[in-house]
């Protein structure tokens, strides 16, 4: 058998050697690309894509390593302040609504509060279940609805400067947007991937940063004159496919988010109450709870749901375009634009 000379060998182990350096660069240039790319990773109702469109200056990155895992970032740092004088008063609400469906179209919404004959109740959706805010709103992150909504701000000056009763309402948990930038503080399934629920992603009740949030939001709307806050559709989704371990049961971790936020604005002039709530939990006594979707049948059956209510009668609002006469004796909005009633 022929025999491979020293310099041969020498040639060949460092030649083992350079392959071996030239594949772990190789590898390692693969894992930083996989980790670049990771910040364009968009998930998806119909799955995961790319987007090298999309604004990755806003997300947050947390510290794993001794923070635990839902410590509140900056983009929504909480500065409490008392945004005015006054108080609400406890008093029984007649009025309108309007609704994001309605704010399509915020001119035709201006013209018709203008022809409102006198000062009243009148609550306005500004915050879609897609994340979307339907006014020009300061909120690091926060993404605009695709409307007029310089025309929406005129809307609220209006109303403001007119002396209505201002009542804002926001989709409390479903908010895709958030939800992007924002993943452990949303609802997941088994396999890490964000929840749907609705057509929306959904936050985490159980997270910090999501309650520090919801303050901001509500803060930010007294300050523009909104004297009462409705938390919509307030309840943990009833997901089978939804990853969430907590020693508290779901209806307690939505009771601990309304007493958080009760609490925390109890001492200020800004009125918190919910929309469709899915427990039971007690409210201040200005609070009240929205009830949308009910029919004139469903009155007497919906009002009894509501009896661990301190005062059902001045706490219960319905949110209907019904005429059915079941609604009379109670505290009821009406559509401001009657192209919507059903």
């Amino acid at each position: 058998m022929r025999s491979i000379s020293y310099r041969a060998r020498a040639r060949m182990r460092k030649g083992l050697k350079l392959g071996l350096i030239v594949l772990a660069a190789l590898i390692l240039a693969v894992i930083l690309f996989a980790i670049y790319l990771g910040r364009f990773v968009v998930y998806t109702p119909d799955g995961v894509r790319l987007d090298f469109g999309r604004n990755t200056a806003r997300d947050v990155v947390l510290d794993t390593t001794a923070a635990p895992r839902d410590s509140v970032p900056e983009s929504v740092e909480i500065e409490f302040a008392d945004p005015g004088e006054g108080g609400q008063e406890t008093a029984l609400v007649s009025g309108v609504y309007i609704d994001l469906e309605m704010l399509q179209d915020p001119s035709a919404v201006l013209a018709a509060v203008q022809e409102l004959s006198q000062p009243c109740t009148v609550l306005i959706d500004l915050k879609g279940g897609n994340g979307s805010f339907y006014y020009s709103t300061s909120i690091d992150g926060a993404q605009q609805a695709d409307i007029d909504v310089a025309a929406v701000d005129r809307v609220i000056s209006y109303l403001r400067g007119r002396g209505f009763s201002m009542v804002a309402r926001i989709h409390t948990f479903q908010d895709s947007n958030f939800a992007l930038n924002h993943i452990t503080s949303s609802l997941r399934t088994a396999g890490g991937a964000l929840w749907v629920g609705n057509g929306f992603y959904w936050l985490d009740p159980g997270s910090e940063t999501v309650i520090a949030y919801l303050k901001q939001i509500a803060r930010e709307l007294a300050e523009k004159g909104f004297k009462e806050i409705v938390f919509d559709d307030f309840r943990f989704p009833n997901g089978t496919q939804i990853a969430y371990n907590s020693e508290k049961s779901r209806t307690e971790l939505i009771a601990d988010v309304a007493t958080d936020l009760l609490n925390f604005f109890a001492s200020s002039n800004i009125t918190i109450s919910f929309g469709n709530p899915s427990s039971d939990f007690a409210l201040s006594g200005s609070s009240h709870v929205y009830v949308s979707g009910v029919t004139g049948s469903g009155v007497s059956t919906t009002v009894k749901s509501f009896s661990h209510l301190e005062d059902a009668a001045s706490q219960l609002i319905f949110l209907t375009g019904s005429k059915d006469k079941r609604f009379e004796g109670y505290q009821v909005l009406r559509p401001l634009l009657s192209s919507v009633i059903q």
